[in-house]
């Protein structure tokens, strides 16, 4: 197992929390994982995806160990889609794919599942930072994000923002351009009709359910530009390219798609 990773600039967490209680210079020392062992003490945390406890709180949810056994890919088309072996989807040999470029941490199962469903259902925000982080580190992502003008964020329609809280979309787009991609554009797409939530549909209800959801806002924001679409996890990819090519259709230049996990194979 290789030496923890640092946070972010600005990365949430358990130092972040503190911040009612404690001295800022407490705070600091919290982030830097100083006070990790008091933390794991005082507020042990379960690590989602092998139920052992948490040695560095702040760099949460998962342990140590679930954070190297991430699971990767064998092998992705440029757009992102999993293959058994280096190649090109079906998808893209068909023209059918409206995104250019894709990229994701690896295959939605085991300790990246775990990690998802903890930063999407349960609250755990900072895990952005650290996925940001990690995103950065792989060269698929970082060819996504080479020469991109904006990232922009899938949206959530407002009532489930306010059930939620948040948008954890919205939370790993500002936490990959705080790791030194292009900017984050806010509020570019909006969510205008409250779709059915996708988990449990099949492919062709998917695309059903999505098609008309989006529309753009802004669109000098995206107009000419190369636009990295972010979203937690990519499953048969209809929410995805149902926001693409709204983008393209206010004149985006080309849309990639950057996501924590992706499903298939």
């Amino acid at each position: 197992m290789g030496p923890p990773l640092p946070l972010l600039p600005g990365e949430a967490g358990a130092g972040a929390a503190l911040n009612l209680s404690l001295p800022a210079r407490l705070v600091e020392r919290a982030r830097a994982g100083v006070l990790d062992p008091v933390l794991a003490a005082v507020f042990p945390a379960e690590c989602p995806g092998c139920a052992r406890g948490v040695e560095r709180p702040s760099l949460g949810p998962l342990c140590g160990a679930c954070w190297q056994a991430l699971p990767q890919h064998a092998a992705a088309c440029g757009c992102g889609a999993p293959l058994l072996a280096a190649g090109t989807c079906g998808r893209c040999r068909r023209g059918l794919q409206p995104i250019a470029r894709g990229a994701s941490l690896g295959p939605h199962e085991g300790p990246l599942r775990a990690l998802v469903h903890a930063f999407k259902y349960g609250g755990r925000r900072s895990a952005a930072s650290r996925v940001a982080l990690r995103l950065r580190e792989r060269p698929e992502a970082g060819a996504v994000l080479s020469g991109a003008d904006v990232l922009v964020a899938v949206p959530l329609h407002p009532r489930r923002l306010r059930e939620r809280g948040f948008n954890q979309s919205e939370e790993l787009c500002a936490a990959v351009a705080r790791a030194g991609a292009p900017r984050h554009e806010r509020g570019v797409l909006v969510r205008r009709r409250d779709t059915a939530v996708q988990a449990g549909l099949r492919a062709a209800e998917r695309r059903r359910n999505v098609a008309g959801a989006f529309a753009v806002r802004r669109r000098a924001a995206v107009a000419g530009r190369v636009v990295v679409l972010v979203d937690d996890v990519y499953t048969t990819g209809a929410t995805v390219r149902a926001c693409a090519r709204v983008l393209l259709d206010a004149g985006a230049r080309e849309v990639r798609v950057l996501t924590i996990a992706r499903a298939g194979l």
